[in-house]
């Protein structure tokens, strides 16, 4: 082997293990068909059968909007919510922060001002309507806490700490702002 043959072979090998670093590290694109991936508006009660005690404690503290420091007295009340029971395969892909990012382009998002996310032209069928999300929706809040997508590090905590409760099994809280009204959407990832 010559001098050029050793040096186009070290660059090759180096490439390989960029790419499998980026991999790593970054993520590569799920290569779940969309055909598996399944999710299904089911009642709250329904969801609740499924819970322990801890889990319906958690879930209704999850649930309720954050305090109006407007209002201090004013009580906060459960927002109408939406359940969406979903399959491991859509799970997975949900995990995948490179997909989550490709719907995000693939949808068009604006940063608002108090640092939540309005998210339109959804497309049918994708990732964000697959867990109930429409339209216009303003993402506010996941399991409680306000979310501030102006940080990379809090969405990335926060989209961390989800999957690895709906991984065991417990159900995920996101609150949404749809046409002035709050909306739970609960995400429920015990499988069809």
């Amino acid at each position: 082997m010559n001098l050029i043959d050793k040096i186009l072979w070290g660059i090759l090998t180096l490439i390989m293990l960029l790419a499998l670093t980026w991999g790593l590290v970054i993520g590569l694109p799920s290569s779940i068909p969309d055909v598996a991936l399944k999710s299904e508006r089911i009642s709250i009660e329904e969801l609740r059968k499924n819970l322990t005690p801890d889990q319906i404690s958690s879930l209704n503290e999850n649930m309720l909007p954050a305090p109006n420091p407007e209002k201090p007295s004013s009580t906060r009340r459960t927002p109408q919510s939406e359940v969406f029971r979903i399959n491991r395969p859509l799970l997975k892909k949900l995990g995948n922060r490179t997909e989550c990012q490709q719907e995000l382009m693939n949808a068009s998002s604006q940063l608002m001002e108090d640092g939540s996310l309005k998210i339109f032209n959804i497309q049918a069928g994708c990732l964000f309507d697959k867990v109930g999300l429409k339209d216009d929706d303003r993402l506010k809040m996941v399991n409680g806490q306000p979310i501030d997508f102006s940080s990379i590090g809090a969405v990335i905590s926060s989209h961390t700490n989800s999957l690895d409760q709906l991984n065991s099994g417990a159900p995920v809280v996101i609150q949404i702002e749809r046409r002035g009204k709050t909306i739970a959407l609960v995400i429920d990832p015990t499988g069809l």
